[in-house]
């Protein structure tokens, strides 16, 4: 397990947003039996029966401060944030006006700006590590979903960026890139009439992406592709970007 410098308590501390979805609960379990102290954050009563989930809108940047302050008060340091809230919007893009487009992006990726800077100060004196759970499409085009596309994009190419930044203050950063889960996902708004299909290919199970993120910060790695399918579209929209369009759109337009 890679705990990072001291500071505060001996046990580490992974803090994971949207902690009350399929994914956000099954990390919470997994970064416990790793033998973090886990703290999860949803929105107020999403959580209410465990009693690791704090209720935070991580769209309010001041109720974000707010909670880690008081996370790192409590717990005496700080080793990982995983940036694991978000949802989606199904549909064309003429299907959805700019509040959806406004919301997708407020959750996937101001969201995850938000945790990020509230939490540095506390990842900096552990040498700690920011997680961010994204998609395929964070790297790759996917039709169907145009707002949840270009949020994926918005926060990927972020925490790429600063991935050379923060390495200098001895903060890593992961890229957790699934192919579709079993579960779906919260979307901000109505599915449109006559939406194509929203998955291709094998998915994976909120486990499968809880354990590669567990097994990333372990590692220190910098991008896990969780499933056959991510790793095929990783690979396929490098080498050959026309076909995985042409591919991509057969699969999903059914």
């Amino acid at each position: 397990m890679d705990q990072g410098r001291a500071g505060g308590g001996d046990r580490p501390v992974a803090v994971v947003t949207g902690a009350a979805g399929s994914i956000g609960t099954r990390l919470l379990e997994r970064f416990t039996e790793a033998g973090y102290a886990v703290v999860g954050l949803d929105l107020p009563d999403a959580g209410a029966d465990d009693p690791r989930v704090v209720g935070c809108d991580i769209t309010d940047a001041d109720a974000v401060a707010a909670t880690f302050r008081a996370v790192v008060e409590r717990h005496g340091r700080l080793d990982v944030l995983v940036n694991n809230a978000g949802i989606s919007a199904i549909g064309r893009f003429t299907d959805h006006d700019v509040t959806v487009h406004r919301r997708v992006m407020e959750v996937d990726h101001l969201g995850a700006v938000a945790c990020t800077q509230a939490a540095l100060p506390a990842l900096v004196v552990t040498g700690g590590r920011v997680v961010v759970v994204g998609s395929v499409t964070g790297f790759a085009p996917v039709v169907g979903r145009p707002a949840y596309v270009a949020a994926k994009h918005a926060v990927t190419g972020l925490f790429e960026a600063l991935r050379p930044e923060l390495a200098r203050d001895g903060v890593g950063v992961t890229l957790v890139h699934p192919t579709f889960v079993t579960t779906g996902m919260g979307e901000a708004a109505d599915r449109a009439p006559g939406t194509g299909r929203s998955t291709s290919g094998a998915p994976v199970t909120p486990d499968d992406v809880a354990q590669a993120v567990v097994d990333a910060v372990r590692r220190g790695r910098d991008r896990v592709l969780v499933g056959r399918t991510a790793r095929l579209a990783w690979h396929l929209h490098r080498l050959a970007p026309r076909a995985y369009t042409r591919m991509m759109v057969r699969r999903l337009s059914g």
